[in-house]
């Protein structure tokens, strides 16, 4: 049995960082990998769907030509070319990734799927590895809803979406979430009929009510129908159409479609693992249990990133391997809860967000008072012609305090981080007035937020 003094489960974001900061350290680890390298992100998630965006966006901005002045003919799709873009750019990053771990004699990479046959040991392809330390950092696939006939269905998720030979004439997506936002809006604008199916009474429950409501608005104004308020009683199949039935107060709906995609939210990749063998937890929807310094209750065994659930963001999984890099290479002491996690969906425009929102600020017995300025009353906005969306403040009326901002608006993915930086060092709405922006800058909507009562 080989011994390691760190093994890392998951070669993504977060299992990544913490054998690499641990081997720099001279320590002997192992990194096991049951797919590539890279994890969701680079190989299945925002590198290669923001790939894929962008190229839509670029079509979008080639129909809007006119707009400006520039006459061109209508755009087309060709798909099979922006796959294959997107496929050299995973490729490229992905290689480097693995000459990174190749060259590294502190890190064996174990290709395959690990199961867990003690508190410390793993068996990795009939092979037997051990550590005193553990992480647990397998990351998180799509959840598939129970829905009857689902299953029967050949049905696209995130993943298989972007590996289409082709693309359809319409497409039902299942969910409001921000993976069905970006979908949907990138089919949309390369000429598919898109409906979004969802359960809830709005889109992306987590936003703001308003931005909620802006970004349906955009969607619909592209080509999307957008369908709230659903419930799905079943999936089948009609000829070459796949179809859903509705069960609305006035009967059964049925929507059809040529593919359907699901979009229904994430599933931990923790059911394969044998984590009963170990004496870990997880919490009924599998996700493993941590406390605040990410360790499962088990000696020696800490879990991080999309497997322990809430904000599943690659920023938020490679924060999770600082922390815990500092608390078992330092040992540090490290708080997990009450982190400033920003956040941002890459539709057009954008959407980002940092701190809490108006509803939860109330909630917690804030006087809160609410700052908002248009993009239609932005200078770069109005020379750029983007001029959707807005930016929003949810202040403490005593303090000035920043409690939480909010965005839908061009880059706003971008511009989110003076508001992060502002809260992660106690600003207040007073400083944002008092700090000069260059003019005219989209940032410099903040500053307008701020003056703007």
């Amino acid at each position: 049995m080989k011994k390691y003094d760190l093994i890392a489960l998951g070669g993504g974001t977060a299992g990544k960082g913490m054998v690499n900061s641990a081997a720099a350290k001279g320590w002997e680890t192992a990194l096991v990998e049951a797919g590539y390298l890279g994890g969701t992100c680079i190989n299945v998630g925002c590198i290669s769907s923001k790939t894929l965006l962008s190229s839509a966006r670029v079509m979008q901005s080639v129909r809007d030509a006119h707009k400006y002045g520039v006459m061109v003919e209508p755009p087309w799709a060709d798909w099979g070319a922006m796959v294959a873009r997107k496929e050299q750019l995973i490729k490229k990053m992905r290689h480097r990734i693995y000459e990174n771990v190749e060259v590294n004699d502190n890190i064996a990479l174990y290709e395959g799927k690990a199961a867990f046959t003690g508190p410390h040991t793993l068996e990795v392809n009939g092979e037997a590895i051990t550590a005193e330390k553990i992480v647990i950092a397998t990351g998180a696939r799509t959840a598939v809803p129970p829905v009857p006939g689902l299953s029967d269905i050949d049905y696209l998720t995130s993943t298989s979406a972007m590996e289409m030979k082709e693309l359809p004439q319409s497409l039902l997506i299942l969910g409001g979430g921000i993976i069905a936002l970006e979908f949907s809006q990138l089919f949309a604008r390369l000429g598919v009929e898109v409906t979004i199916i969802q359960r809830g009474d709005r889109l992306a429950a987590n936003l703001e009510p308003e931005i909620s409501e802006e970004i349906r608005c955009v969607l619909e104004a592209e080509g999307a129908s957008v369908k709230t308020g659903t419930h799905i009683s079943s999936v089948s199949l009609e000829g070459g159409s796949v179809y859903v039935i509705d069960e609305t107060d006035d009967g059964p709906v049925r929507y059809y479609a040529d593919r359907i995609m699901v979009a229904t939210g994430r599933a931990p990749n923790s059911d394969m693992l044998h984590l009963e063998k170990a004496g870990i937890e997880t919490d009924k929807r599998g996700y493993v249990v941590v406390d605040q310094d990410f360790h499962t209750g088990v000696e020696g065994v800490w879990a991080i990133g999309d497997v322990i659930g809430g904000m599943m963001f690659t920023h938020k999984a490679w924060h999770d391997a600082l922390l815990l890099s500092r608390h078992l290479l330092k040992g540090e002491a490290i708080v997990s809860t009450n982190r400033l996690i920003p956040f941002a969906v890459f539709t057009e425009p954008e959407i980002a967000g940092v701190g809490i929102g108006e509803e939860t600020a109330v909630k917690e017995g804030y006087e809160v008072k609410i700052q908002k300025f248009p993009f239609s009353s932005h200078g770069r906005a109005l020379a750029t012609g983007k001029l959707d969306g807005f930016v929003k403040l949810v202040l403490d009326s005593s303090s000035g305090r920043i409690l939480g901002g909010h965005i839908i608006g061009p880059e706003a993915g971008e511009v989110i981080h003076e508001l992060a930086t502002a809260m992660r060092f106690s600003a207040t709405v007073y400083d944002l007035k008092e700090m000069m922006h260059v003019h005219p800058t989209l940032s410099e909507a903040i500053n307008s937020t701020a003056w703007y009562e």
